[in-house]
């Protein structure tokens, strides 16, 4: 052991110093309790042997100083050296911070003898350090990642927030949320998803300093706490290079994945609590999200005042059903050489009595969001059906009665039994029952589930549409091999192929595309004369939009059918 003697008297120190150096131990000695304070800092001893009657400043005296300079966590024993103990002394002593009292003189056995005591004292404290500081690691860190834990990031946030308003310099936290997480963890599995979170915990902590806090809030969620940033803009730089070091490929349990994050930003001050600055981080968050994925956003007021009104609307989307605020328009889908209706798309409209009528580009990623779109395509699919089992459909061949549905809903195990129940109700047959769903939400859904979704309702007679086709990433060998009937080509093609050659060109790839899978294929969004012409140069068979027809209510979609069985029947 290191030994630190504190003793003003030289013979007693040489004496001292002489009996440990023969038990084997190494000796810092000091002359004064000012010169064992100085040594102890530089030295840092295993065992502290204190005069009690010292000049100047006294073994007591000493004990308490060292004491404060080390602190709980860097406990080292002191032993006091006096010529004679009382109670009081002992108890003096004690407070003083002292551990156990060797009394002059003694023999070398009773030196060796405290030595020991001393060691194992020390040995079991240390012991009690690590253990406790092992258990604190487990408490504040998430076992897969690594990284600090939700309950850890609770308590750091308000100490670096503390220590940000003392020495009046920014901090910024980052939320961060992967990408389609949940579809990884369907298709690859949860051991796949597992690695993905522990690769990207690392690419973190490649992009921030030694003194940032990184965390795993749960799930896929992260959070990051920028500590002493000069401005905003630091913070938006960081998030940037996260952004860009999460796009690139995961090599994971020999798969190859594609994952991004959305990261929402929000600084102290602005922010004035730890809890306004989460939600703030949170609000800007789900703006990434809903701006594209793949990016970061700043909170600010104005983007508040946008989030607090998504709030409003989806609160108001909980009661639309039950109020009945929803209505169904229809909008017709033409040949377009005999510009014959043969199909309708059923459209979804919401009136609310405060905030009038709702675009479904707003409403609808609410409902899907929040799982009401499966109530609400409930109520679609049986008020459409019924509406359209009115119609005489059966008088137009190949007619089609177009509606569209969730992924979510197609993924629900009873949903094609649930689809011809209603069908069965209405009426309506299933070979005029189109069901429509988007590109995207074809490639991002459980491959298995989805597939086999599809093979039910198509066994059921039922066909099925992709939606906004040419927009997403469709994998044409899943296309090829999926029950498809339709394409539906997206309305930015159609309404660029006029003047973008581009737009042109994919078009013109999109209807040959079709054609060669034997698919039906639908021009969304025709708006012009020019475009209607190009569409038919190039033989799109069917369309629909603002230059064929606006959606309409059920009466007029009536008049327009009966109006062309009538011209029909009469011709022939």
């Amino acid at each position: 052991m290191q030994i630190l003697i504190a003793d003003d008297s030289r013979t007693n120190l040489a004496i001292l110093t002489d009996a440990l150096q023969k038990l084997g131990h190494s000796v810092i000695p000091a002359h004064n309790g000012q010169e064992a304070i100085q040594l102890f800092q530089e030295k840092r001893p295993d065992l502290i042997i204190l005069d009690v009657m010292m000049e100047g400043l006294d073994g007591f005296a000493c004990a308490r100083k060292i004491r404060q300079l080390g602190g709980d966590e860097e406990w080292i024993p002191i032993i006091f050296l006096s010529s004679s103990t009382d109670d009081e002394s002992i108890a003096k002593g004690i407070d003083a911070g002292g551990d156990d009292y060797l009394t002059k003189p003694f023999s070398d056995i009773t030196l060796a003898a405290k030595i020991k005591a001393m060691q194992r004292i020390a040995d079991m404290r240390q012991k009690l350090f690590d253990t406790t500081q092992k258990l604190y690691l487990l408490s504040s860190t998430d076992t897969l990642t690594g990284v600090y834990n939700r309950h850890q990031f609770d308590r750091s946030l308000k100490e670096i927030l503390a220590a940000a308003n003392r020495h009046h310099y920014i901090t910024g936290l980052l939320f961060i949320d992967l990408d389609h997480f949940k579809n990884i963890n369907d298709t690859f599995g949860h051991q796949v998803g597992d690695l993905l979170l522990i690769e990207v915990a690392s690419r973190l902590k490649a992009c921030v300093r030694s003194n940032d806090f990184i965390a795993r809030l749960g799930g896929d969620e992260f959070a990051i706490l920028l500590n002493e940033i000069e401005r905003p803009e630091d913070a938006g730089n960081i998030a940037q290079k996260i952004v860009n070091t999460l796009s690139f490929d995961y090599n994971l349990d020999e798969h190859n994945i594609r994952s991004g994050a959305s990261i929402g930003i929000a600084c102290y001050p602005p922010s004035k609590t730890a809890e306004e600055l989460i939600l703030n981080a949170d609000v800007a968050m789900y703006h990434a999200k809903a701006t594209g994925r793949n990016n970061y956003q700043h909170f600010t007021e104005e983007l508040n005042e946008k989030y607090k009104k998504q709030l409003n609307l989806e609160h108001a989307l909980k009661f639309a059903l039950e109020r009945k605020e929803f209505f169904l328009t229809y909008q017709p889908i033409f040949d377009l050489k005999t510009r014959n209706i043969v199909g309708i798309e059923t459209l979804l409209c919401w009136d609310h009595p405060q905030f009038g009528l709702v675009s479904p580009s707003i409403f609808i990623p609410i409902a899907e969001e929040t799982g009401l779109i499966i109530d609400i395509g409930n109520w679609i699919l049986r008020t459409a059906c019924h509406q359209a089992s009115l119609w005489p459909l059966d008088q137009i061949k190949n007619f089609k009665f177009a509606i569209n549905i969730s992924s979510r809903q197609l993924l629900r195990e009873n949903f094609a039994t649930q689809v011809m129940t209603i069908l069965n109700d209405t009426g309506l047959s299933p070979q005029q029952l189109e069901l429509e769903l988007t590109e995207t939400a074809m490639m991002t859904s459980t491959a298995g589930s989805f597939k086999e979704g599809i093979i039910k309702l198509h066994e059921c007679g039922i066909s099925i549409s992709i939606d906004d086709f040419g927009t997403g990433y469709s994998s044409l060998t899943r296309l090829k091999h999926l029950p498809i009937n339709t394409l539906k080509i997206d309305k930015s093609f159609i309404q660029d192929s006029t003047t973008n050659p581009n737009s042109a060109i994919i078009v013109n790839c999109l209807i040959a595309l079709g054609k060669n899978l034997k698919l039906n294929v639908i021009a969304e969004g025709i708006e012009t004369q020019k475009q209607l012409d190009f569409l038919i140069e190039k033989g799109c068979p069917q369309g629909q939009g603002f230059s064929l027809s606006r959606p309409v209510d059920k009466e007029q979609i009536e008049k327009l059918l009966k109006k062309q069985i009538y011209e029909r029947t009469n011709s022939e």
